[in-house]
């Protein structure tokens, strides 16, 4: 009982493979904790359950007749996994089936699953849970499977990552299992739930029994500090930045946020325990830097974070990718930066296109007046084919209070040049920020209807009070924050929790819920995330 295992829990997006536990696992192999192992156990349920869906007598048809969906999905990820700028005709045909697939099978998949609308709606699902007794597929399979691997396994430390609310009920629900027959195993939880909601984590009577430690903010060297003190008696919980851990039987302490690992001494994530044929799409995550160059946003979550932007050297990058590209044969990758600098972003473009590195991947963007048509057909010729800029309102006084920095004009420009490279924008766009008016709303509205030339997708979502905004309410027009019991506004869209508000001035929270959900309709839109909840 001396090695660690690092798991996913159903229910998140499984479309690729997420890109924190790899980190994990390389970087404790990097530093003498050898004996890891990765579960992803969302994506193997999820392949279960499709595969049910498609076939027999429960089989979702495409439209009519007798069509053998799952050989067509099957072929379609096999077209992504090898496709190049060239294969247009057949991705284009490939991810839109993909995409069908994952909506159809989801709509099934959602009377399954557990939707989470607050965090007490969890506590109160998870008491009356008895796993012995459920008929869901997914608690069957937890049951079942995921509890006896666990066990197989024997792990000092048991850690997940959280990254959808979705996950929370199912993870606990584990990790019942695992404090009712290994007490002595080790819990710890990290991921952007736990980071933004620890208040809620450690104030549960409900779940704090079932974990022993929160990360907060980035975890390799956390990880590696408590593998070090669980399973080789080195150093002291008291010592280890970025946690929070039980000091007395109800009592938690809160550790201070130390200082960020520099991108060179990140490891390259080890994909190898994934089951990479299992996601929907073949293309890998990968970070360039972290923290954002602007880190200006008033709604974004990393604001107030005590991370700063740090950037990987143009070799590092070179080399990582080479590596993964040889380990796993995968030659399409997701960059997962929060935003990249038009400077930085071009250096590295041009040291593609020097080695020769025939990738191509996609990453999140300003609209920068910096991204010129020159700019923008190099970043085509190194591989770039899709951009998701943070569009969220073509009204500037909106923007202006978003803090955004910057003005419509501009934006169109650097959507004319990327598209005129080649390269796909999809657009974020946020519909009910506070003081916003259905009148500013709707300006977006018209400007997503109107410049439809401009963009491939648009995603339009409803704000979501998670930055430190909650500590000048005033300022915009907000007041009853609470912060004891996260809930989800939008119940039919992403799956995500918020802090819950009121505001003074603008559209209530109802109204920018009733023009979201107008605004879809009218540009054809989806809700991001997990893409197979309602």
């Amino acid at each position: 009982m001396d090695g660690v295992l690092l798991a996913f829990a159903p229910l998140g997006n499984h479309e690729h493979p997420h890109l924190g536990l790899p980190l994990l696992k390389a970087y404790l192999s990097d530093h003498g904790i050898s004996r890891c192992i990765l579960r992803d156990y969302n994506v193997v349920i999820m392949d279960r359950i499709m595969v049910d869906l498609m076939t027999g007598d429960k089989k979702v048809l495409f439209g009519k007749g007798d069509t053998d969906v799952l050989r067509l999905y099957r072929g379609a990820k096999e077209i992504m996994r090898g496709c190049t700028s060239s294969d247009k005709l057949k991705s284009g045909w490939a991810m839109d089936f993909i995409s069908n697939y994952l909506r159809i099978a989801g709509g099934c998949i959602g009377e399954i699953s557990f939707d989470p609308v607050s965090f007490s709606a969890i506590e109160e699902e998870f008491q009356k849970t008895d796993m012995n007794a459920s008929n869901n597929k997914v608690i069957e399979y937890i049951r079942d499977e995921v509890v006896k691997d666990i066990f197989e396994y024997n792990p000092r430390v048991l850690g997940f990552s959280l990254i959808f609310a979705s996950q929370i009920y199912y993870t606990f629900l584990i990790c019942r299992e695992v404090r009712k027959w290994k007490p002595d195993i080790k819990i710890v939880f990290g991921g952007p739930q736990v980071s933004l909601f620890w208040k809620a984590f450690i104030n549960s009577k409900i779940f704090t029994p079932y974990f022993d430690v929160i990360v907060k903010e980035q975890g390799e060297s956390a990880i590696l500090s408590l593998c070090n003190y669980w399973i080789n008696g080195i150093g002291s919980l008291e010592n280890i930045p970025n946690i929070i851990f039980k000091d007395g039987i109800l009592s938690y302490k809160v550790n201070p946020i130390g200082a960020n690992i520099e991108m060179d001494h990140v490891a390259i994530p080890d994909f190898r325990d994934m089951p990479l044929e299992l996601y929907s799409y073949a293309k890998l995550p990968y970070m360039m830097t972290r923290g954002c160059y602007w880190g200006r946003c008033a709604f974004c979550g990393y604001r107030g974070s005590h991370n700063k932007h740090l950037t990987s050297s143009k070799e590092k990058i070179i080399n990582d990718i080479k590596t993964l590209k040889e380990r796993h044969n995968i030659r399409i990758y997701h960059l997962m930066d929060d935003a990249i600098a038009p400077s930085y972003l071009l250096d590295v473009a041009n040291e593609i296109i020097k080695t020769e590195l025939d990738i191509t991947y996609a990453a999140f963007l300003r609209t920068e007046r910096a991204f010129t048509k020159e700019v923008c057909d190099v970043l085509c010729k190194s591989g770039l084919k899709a951009v998701l800029f943070g569009f969220e309102s073509a009204n500037q006084r909106v923007l202006d209070t978003m803090d955004k920095h910057m003005d419509l004009s501009t934006m169109v420009e650097v959507l004319s040049n990327f598209k005129n490279a080649g390269i796909s924008n999809y657009l974020s766009c946020i519909i009910g920020f506070p003081t916003e008016t259905k009148s500013e709303a709707y300006d977006t509205i018209r400007f997503l209807e109107e410049r439809k030339d401009l963009y491939y997708k648009a995603y339009i979502t409803p704000f979501r009070l998670l930055s430190d905004m909650v500590d000048c309410p005033e300022k915009f027009s907000m007041d009853s924050i609470d912060f004891t019991n996260p809930v989800r506004h939008d119940k039919n869209g992403y799956v995500s929790l918020e802090y819950s508000y009121r505001v003074n001035e603008g559209m209530s929270i109802e109204e920018s819920l009733e023009v979201m959900r107008e605004a879809r309709i009218r540009v054809n839109s989806v809700p991001p995330g997990p893409i197979f909840f309602r």
